[in-house]
């Protein structure tokens, strides 16, 4: 038993450490750095809009997180099932038309062997939170 508890604190470690590069890599602008921490067949979820494979993600990093300048303050991290869970305010170059201020972001880990397997980036929303319109028009059902 305590062999399998130290097993799952290692673990847990290793996994901390893979995405405590990624966000100091995020905030440094260092794509490269950013880009090799990623699986080759990896997903990234920004906002509900998907990038497969590292070269999706390399490009992706390019554009939208070096580009804008990204940078993300740590809010609160936790593991849930194996997904580790980075609450952090966001700023940078890009339009905030209609986003909240500040923009909280949540980012979704999921670590394999060593490398981020899936990322998912949502917006981080109050229960009682209206939901973001703008790119779309009310309709009747």
């Amino acid at each position: 038993m305590r062999d399998r508890e130290d097993r799952i604190r290692t673990t847990a470690q290793k996994d901390v450490e893979v995405i405590a590069s990624f966000l100091l890599a995020l905030n440094r602008a260092d794509a490269g750095g950013m880009g090799a921490l990623f699986k080759e067949d990896a997903l990234v979820n920004d906002q509900l809009r998907d990038f497969w494979g590292r070269p999706a993600i390399e490009a992706w990093i390019a554009r939208e997180v070096i580009a804008d300048n990204l940078k993300i303050e740590v809010m609160q991290m936790f593991q849930h099932y194996r997904v580790t869970t980075v609450t952090g305010a966001v700023t940078g170059t890009f339009d905030t038309t209609g986003l909240p201020d500040p923009l909280i972001v949540n980012l979704h880990f999921s670590i394999v062997d060593g490398k981020i397997a899936r990322l998912f980036i949502l917006l981080d929303r109050q229960i009682d939170a209206f939901p973001d319109l703008r790119s779309c028009a009310l309709k009747a059902i």
